[in-house]
């Protein structure tokens, strides 16, 4: 028997007329975007799956980071404007329940836009439920730009595991795209695939009623051994560790995969084993070493039931990020961040201050971790500072930095890397 494939009749309709509307105006403005623009639309065109925002647009070819941007400022133009329709068309059929379809005559005359008024008019006398689920989703639009306490009972929210989308569509290891989401599927695992701006894996609770988001305080970063060795080589290690310190996420869990001795990399393996271990004594991450990519799926389900059990009878509060304190679990309510927030602080800034830009400088020195460069940055805010004070000091300057305190347990800086300081900022020659 012959297989019938159904294929969507322009499942992304929307997003392929502004996309065509962009690609017009830029060939009226001899501009060169249009060819951006068309690429994108070729692209969106072969796509056999609707997409809901702007925002998934990104596991496309052809689809940056402001381009996803403007297709999401768009459909939130195009819901509002249909939010309105809907509430002007309840007003309409309550002062007039005897409304009555136009000719055709008149229906020809009327502009596009009035077109789509008379459609939705139809609808409303036609399906008078259909007309108060939009009023509801009216209400929801309205709220979310209003500033409100979050607050989720318990048993009225699901605890979700959410995917960064390179970890489903990545480049070398293409199988992984159905091995990651089959195996959690296979586990039982409830999942959602993500644009995460930090990390690889992350928890949300997510209510029942009102789709609200808050974080579960749990975020993972995976790495194979072969990836941990690159992006220490390229610098992406420190700067990724410094943004997982700074999300305000409490819990902090790195995962090694595919540790195998027998195989080379740049860097030792020793060495490599020994940049986990730093994460774990001097960052303070969880770090868990798996066998395979498989392992690694296996031990995200236990974490996922495990976190299940701990908040599922617990009052969960939304809160700014400022405003988190370290997570109580004695007392049954907990306060967690708004995931729009967490998503949003924790992407990669393209301009960066002169104490930021400092920070990532000093993460670059051996010996160096997070909590070290912060203890020096509170102190010392920008290198300015920082060399005014080493000059003040004269000959004991190479100690100036020993004696800061670090971290919650307040050890000290140490003699080692103060001295090391002080020669790259105040020696002319490096040895």
């Amino acid at each position: 028997m012959k297989r019938i494939k159904i294929v969507r009749d322009k499942p992304n309709r929307l997003f392929e007329t502004w996309l065509e509307e962009w690609k017009n105006e830029a060939i009226h403005r001899k501009s060169d975007l249009w060819k951006h623009f068309a690429k994108a639309l070729d692209s969106l065109k072969r796509y056999p799956l609707p997409l809901e925002s702007g925002r998934d647009c990104i596991i496309l070819q052809h689809f940056g980071t402001k381009l996803c941007s403007m297709l999401d400022r768009k459909l939130e133009e195009y819901r509002k404007q249909e939010s309105n329709n809907a509430v002007n068309c309840i007003a309409v059929v309550s002062n007039d329940e005897n409304y009555t379809k136009k000719t055709s005559t008149e229906e020809n005359q009327i502009t596009s836009e009035t077109q789509e008024k008379a459609i939705i008019i139809k609808q409303a006398s036609n399906k008078k439920k259909n007309i108060t689920e939009k009023l509801v989703n009216v209400n929801e639009i309205v709220s979310k730009h209003t500033d409100r306490q979050i607050c989720f009972e318990p048993d009225i929210f699901d605890i979700i595991l959410l995917v960064d989308t390179q970890e489903t569509s990545g480049g070398k290891t293409k199988f992984q795209y159905d091995a990651t989401l089959v195996e959690l599927t296979q586990l039982g695992v409830s999942f959602e695939v993500r644009r995460l701006k930090v990390g690889d894996f992350a928890w949300i609770a997510k209510c029942k009623k009102t789709n609200d988001e808050l974080v579960i305080p749990y975020i993972v970063e995976r790495k194979r051994i072969d990836d941990l060795s690159a992006s220490i080589t390229d610098g992406r290690f420190h700067e990724q560790k410094f943004r997982l310190k700074q999300s305000g996420i409490e819990n902090l869990m790195y995962i090694v995969e595919n540790v195998d001795k027998s195989t080379r990399f740049s860097i030792p393996l020793q060495s490599l084993l020994q940049a986990s271990v730093n994460c774990l004594v001097q960052d303070n991450f969880t770090v868990k070493y798996t066998r395979n990519h498989k392992d690694s799926i296996l031990y995200l389900s236990y974490v996922t039931k495990t976190l299940i059990k701990i908040y599922k009878d617990k009052r969960l509060f939304g809160c700014k990020k400022e405003q988190l304190i370290q997570t109580n679990y004695i007392n049954g309510t907990i306060n967690l961040m708004e995931f729009k927030e967490f998503n949003k602080s924790s992407s990669k800034q393209r301009t960066f201050k002169v104490s930021e830009m400092f920070i990532r400088q000093l993460l670059q020195l051996k010996g160096m971790s997070v909590d070290k460069v912060m203890a020096i940055v509170k102190h010392y805010a920008t290198p300015e500072v920082l060399i005014a004070s080493l000059q003040s000091c004269d000959e004991n300057g190479e100690q100036l930095l020993a004696s800061i305190q670090v971290g919650d347990k307040k050890r000290q800086l140490g003699h080692v890397i103060s001295k090391t300081i002080y020669q790259l900022y105040m020696t002319n020659e490096l040895s």
